[in-house]
C-alpha cells in the first residue's frame, strides 16, 4: 500500500494542503496523517478510500493484464491495441 500512500501524499502536497488541513477534513489529527504518510501506521482501506476521494482520486482494481493499457491511457502515451475487444453487449 506504500505506493498508494506515496501518491496520495504527492497529490496532497500538489494541492498545497498541510497534514493538519487534510486531517481536519478527514476528522483525524495531523499526527495520524503523518504516521500514515511515514508508513508507521497501516490505515484501514476505508480511510485510504476517503483520503483519495478528498484529493479527487479514485482507487480501482485493474486486471494485471490491462495495466500497460491503463498506464498508457493515464500518461497519454500510445500502447499497442489489444487483440481482443469487449462484446457489444457489454
Amino acid at each position: 500500500m506504500s505506493g498508494i500512500i506515496k501518491h496520495l501524499k504527492y497529490v496532497r502536497r500538489k494541492k498545497r494542503l498541510t497534514q493538519a488541513e487534510f486531517g481536519a477534513k478527514l476528522g483525524l489529527p495531523q499526527s495520524h496523517i503523518s504516521r500514515i504518510e511515514q508508513g508507521i501506521t497501516d490505515p484501514r482501506l476505508s480511510t485510504v478510500v476517503e483520503m483519495a476521494h478528498l484529493l479527487d482520486q479514485e482507487l480501482i482494481l485493474v486486471p494485471r493484464a490491462m495495466l500497460p493499457a491503463v498506464r498508457a491511457m493515464i500518461s497519454g502515451t500510445n500502447v499497442k491495441k489489444p487483440r481482443w475487444q469487449p462484446d457489444e453487449d457489454d
